[in-house]
């Protein structure tokens, strides 16, 4: 007797981009981590398994302008100040996903609701600053340290993203960036994070 044949019916891909202007409420704060201290980090891993350290080294002393120059993500180091910083897309996304935490949506589909298409989206401001702030110093034994970072105001970005619109709607994904822009936000010293930096709406 011969047995039914099973007939799997996928549908077609139905995935949309589109550009999602994003307007800032509150400075930008950037932090970033540049590629020579992510190697040396992992130089120091790899030596302290080997046994081969012995003490602490002294680390190289650095200007303000080169803290500054670290703390921020560079697009075009060529460029003009207005045309040379950007800003991680991959924030926005996890902003969202912990802004599921405030509707009925999962953590897990809020992450899955859009992704972006660039890892550096331009910041357009009108003005960026050295800020420098003292961290640290809570826990016993370590002393308190500076912190040189970026601090861009009235800055704006387009956020280019693709997404399954047979999954999700743009006005689900707007919402879920207004909740996140609100109570979340982006950056360094965000509202996530204890600060007030980073707030942002969708939108000119």
């Amino acid at each position: 007797m011969a047995q039914d044949t099973k007939v799997i019916s996928v549908a077609a891909l139905n995935y949309q981009t589109v550009n999602v202007p994003i307007a800032g409420l509150t400075p930008l704060l950037c932090h970033s981590m540049p590629e020579r201290v992510k190697l040396q980090i992992v130089l120091d891993r790899e030596q302290k398994e080997r046994g081969a350290t012995k003490g602490k080294k002294k680390k190289d002393a650095r200007t303000i302008e080169e803290q500054f120059a670290d703390a921020c993500y560079i697009i075009d180091p060529e460029a003009d100040e207005h045309s040379r910083y950007g800003f991680p897309t991959s924030g926005f996304r996890l902003a969202c996903k912990d802004a599921a935490r405030t509707t009925d949506m999962a953590m897990t589909l809020a992450k899955l609701t859009f992704l972006p298409l660039v890892e550096l989206v331009p910041i357009r401001f009108t003005e960026v600053r050295t800020r420098i702030d003292k961290v640290g110093g809570t826990t016993p034994g370590k002393p308190s340290t500076a912190c040189v970072r970026a601090e861009f105001h009235n800055w704006a970005i387009d956020l280019p993203i693709e997404f399954d619109a047979d999954f999700t709607s743009l006005e689900v994904i707007v919402n879920l960036l207004q909740r996140a822009g609100r109570c979340i936000g982006v950056g360094a010293w965000r509202p996530a994070c204890g600060g007030l930096h980073g707030r942002f709406k969708v939108g000119e």
